[in-house]
């Protein structure tokens, strides 16, 4: 069975009758005919869509198929109009060609989606049982986005810094002996860019303020997951770094 090019109507994987002829190796009239000999069976809409008038020519425009210029209805085979016909045929090479064709046609994005969620468990299932912290589950997702194709931009940025020492701006600036606030030191940092104003709506559709580091800002720091609300983050700093950050912003 050559690959087939996938066809869909109104959201339905489907088959024309020429694909179901090429894929089942027969002729085109054979499975016409058994349609005709078995047309008790087959109920449209379930197992086949029948376009005529409007219908076929808008599909005529959007596709390019074996639709001849002159038909005036034109069939659309559903998964389980190609069970029917594979009965109808039963051959060996029809009935392999249907397991395929479910497997590689019409279950193709349904199983991907269905392996995707399972290796997102799995994800989940480590991260709990090794009791990693929230930012480090972050990062195996958004590993486990990037290995499957799925974008990853709706995630808070995240920077993988090893054992690298991360701590508050208010511990920070207590260890270091700096004669400021932490209120004061993030007016400061906000006002040269390195910080940002964040908002959120809250259960009760309230708006939530919050602040995390911009790009400008993560070359000293990182954005991990709040404690406090899982939809927030929390600015911390690099231990080694702060005092560069610290003389840069207030020299």
């Amino acid at each position: 069975m050559n690959k087939l090019q996938k066809v869909e109507y109104n959201g339905t994987i489907v088959l024309t009758t020429q694909q179901i002829a090429e894929a089942y190796e027969t002729e085109q009239q054979i499975v016409t005919n058994n349609f005709n000999r078995n047309k008790e069976r087959y109920i449209e809409g379930k197992h086949y869509i029948c376009l005529k008038g409007d219908e076929l020519k808008d599909f005529r425009a959007k596709n390019q198929n074996d639709v001849l210029p002159n038909a005036n209805k034109f069939y659309l085979w559903t998964k389980k109009g190609a069970f029917l016909h594979a009965k109808s045929l039963n051959t060996d090479t029809a009935w392999e060609v249907y397991d395929r064709l479910v497997d590689d046609y019409f279950d193709k994005e349904e199983n991907a989606k269905g392996k995707i969620e399972q290796g997102l468990y799995v994800v989940k299932f480590i991260a709990d049982d090794m009791r990693v912290s929230e930012s480090r589950r972050l990062f195996m997702y958004e590993n486990y986005c990037k290995d499957v194709g799925i974008p990853t931009g709706f995630l808070p940025k995240y920077t993988d810094n090893g054992n690298r020492e991360q701590c508050s701006a208010t511990e920070l600036l207590n260890r270091n002996g700096c004669e400021i606030k932490t209120a004061r030191f993030n007016q400061i940092l906000i006002a040269a860019g390195y910080m940002e104003l964040r908002e959120r709506t809250s259960s009760k559709g309230e708006i939530k303020e919050y602040k995390a580091l911009t790009d400008k800002g993560l070359k000293y720091g990182a954005n991990l997951i709040s404690n406090k609300n899982q939809k927030e983050c929390q600015p911390y700093y690099y231990a080694d770094k702060f005092m560069e950050l610290y003389n840069e912003v207030t020299g």
